[in-house]
């Protein structure tokens, strides 16, 4: 439905209830462009013929400028005006309408501050960078993608200044000012400290990055003497069970088997194969979520099925009565993390899902002798195994943040003018030697494996540590309320803790204002390193006989 513009005398002789519905109206048709854009997107990393690259472009930065325009337009401005200045709105309209209000004005904001020409340059080269990205990872070389990198910076740099200077982003304004001051320096002078900042909250809404440097800085000191302690046993657990010939269509069938029996909905969705996973779609009832597998190691395809199914199950129980509305959307990338983290660490890395499971593995690969006569036991330590590599998606648990921190530290130095863009893969392979002992040899395996930074999503990165803590919060109360469900997940009755996360997490949707709000709700605390790093250390204290 396309709502005409009306004058604020017309609104004003109007109930809340009618303005109410002419602002959800609107909501909703900006949701289905978006969600249009968001298929093109898939289609980008999964079918398009590679030649279309240029006319996708295009399309994708024309749909984002008319997108911003619907995003940007007086008339939804005039809806949200009427209701701020309405006294009587919590007497019309219920929390999940209220915060409709609250997170549509908050973008209208924000999108109000940038110039339409800004936007759709953006959108065009997204689009271009993805292309480059996808050729320099291809022939390991940094430098095809390097100039993509630049002009990302350049464009979020122009975002933030715009946002800072319309009285959007106070805490990054401040930081920005606090520097300034202390280096002497003019509105004039360059200067982006605290830019970061803004960008952090894109993602995770309302997190600190100084609260953010004091908990990577927790999580180094426990973690790094927790990694020393399993290195100095000198032992590793076979893994040769997982490793070998798993043939990639059958592993298909089992992958695609796994999730719908955890609840994936194919009639609501795809999965497919992409260079990197990834969960998008349009609508709950159309989700895609892509996986990789390698023909030499079974755990890859299956773990990644496995995160991106926690991912999709979020996206399908999106609250179906608002669904086309801000406050349906997920809270915040590092809650929606959670979600893909705690199927693929706190299940699917589990005793009681190998009990089940891993009898269905043998009878998919029946040929594999090994297999065969491996134990349960045997598979879960295989699983959890400790040892540092180059890439992100298929570290362990116990490495997995040294991989987010490396890069929290570069993308905030390069947002904030600490580096050059050209600094970046000699940066990236001291950290991963200083971190994790490694030595990189390939930039494939290094700065450019992963596909966030030539999309723009610089501030992305810490959601993923940030989800880490969610998960075992989220999942330790969980246990407590669904009584004996290590005995359900042996047993393949997924849907009793899927249900749990539908209510609890899924349909809350943005209906609060932070994932810290969320999680004090449902658990009773704050956000809490402590409790991650204790699951840690019991964990594989009790796996290596530290």
């Amino acid at each position: 439905m396309t709502v005409l513009a009306k004058s604020s005398t017309e609104l004003r002789s109007e109930s809340v209830r009618s303005v109410y519905d002419q602002l959800s109206a609107r909501l909703k048709d900006l949701n289905h462009l978006n969600g249009i854009s968001g298929l093109l997107q898939w289609d980008q990393e999964v079918m398009m013929p590679s030649k279309a690259a240029a006319s996708r472009a295009e399309q994708l930065s024309t749909l984002a400028g008319v997108s911003h325009e619907m995003q940007t337009s007086p008339v939804l401005g005039s809806l949200l005006e009427e209701l701020e200045q309405r006294q009587d709105l919590s007497a019309e309209l219920n929390p999940y309408e209220l915060a409709n209000i609250r997170l549509s004005r908050k973008t209208y904001k924000e999108e109000t501050l940038l110039p339409v020409e800004l936007v759709k340059a953006n959108a065009s080269l997204n689009s271009k960078a993805v292309g480059a990205w996808v050729e320099a990872r291809k022939e390991s070389d940094f430098s095809k993608f390097a100039p993509f990198l630049e002009d990302q910076v350049k464009i979020l740099r122009q975002k933030v200044a715009y946002k800072m200077k319309g009285g959007v982003c106070e805490e990054a304004r401040k930081i920005n000012e606090k520097a300034r001051a202390n280096l002497g320096l003019t509105e004039a002078d360059e200067c982006y400290k605290g830019y970061y900042q803004a960008l952090l909250n894109d993602y995770e809404p309302g997190f600190k990055d100084d609260r953010l440097q004091v908990l990577f800085s927790d999580l180094k000191q426990n973690l790094v003497p927790l990694i020393a302690k399993i290195r100095a046993k000198n032992f590793q657990h076979d893994n040769s069970y997982i490793e070998g010939d798993f043939d990639v269509t059958k592993q298909t069938e089992f992958s695609h088997r796994i999730s719908k029996q955890i609840g994936f909905d194919t009639d609501a969705g795809r999965l497919d194969v992409s260079t990197h996973p990834f969960t998008g779609g349009a609508h709950p009832t159309d989700v895609r979520m892509t996986t990789r597998y390698t023909i030499n190691n079974f755990q890859e395809g299956i773990t990644g099925t496995i995160h991106e199914t926690g991912h999709s199950l979020y996206e399908q129980g999106r609250n179906k009565e608002y669904v086309d509305t801000p406050v349906s959307q997920a809270l915040s990338l590092g809650v929606h993390e959670s979600q893909s983290l705690l199927w693929e660490r706190m299940v699917a890395l589990s005793k009681p899902f190998w009990t089940y499971t891993l009898p269905l593995l043998k009878e998919q690969f029946p040929d594999r002798e090994d297999l065969q006569a491996v134990t349960s036991e045997q598979y879960y330590n295989a699983f959890n195994r400790v040892e540092p590599g180059f890439i992100r998606i298929e570290a362990d648990e116990v490495t997995y943040p040294m991989h987010v921190i490396l890069r929290y530290e570069i993308e905030k130095a390069l947002v904030e003018g600490d580096i050059q863009v050209a600094d970046v893969p000699a940066l990236w392979n001291a950290k991963m030697k200083e971190y994790l002992g490694l030595e990189v040899t390939e930039d494939r395996i290094g700065c450019l494996q992963d596909t966030h930074w030539a999309v723009g999503l610089i501030g992305y990165f810490p959601t993923y540590t940030l989800g880490s803590i969610y998960a075992v919060q989220i999942y330790a109360t969980a246990k407590e309320a669904i009584p004996n469900l290590d005995e359900h997940l042996a047993k393949g009755e997924f849907p009793v803790l899927k249900e749990w996360l539908n209510k609890n997490i899924h349909e809350q949707g943005s209906l609060r204002e932070s994932g810290d709000d969320l999680i004090f709700d449902l658990t009773g605390k704050h956000l809490d390193s402590s409790l991650y790093v204790k699951y840690l250390t019991d964990k594989y204290t009790a796996i290596y006989d530290l």
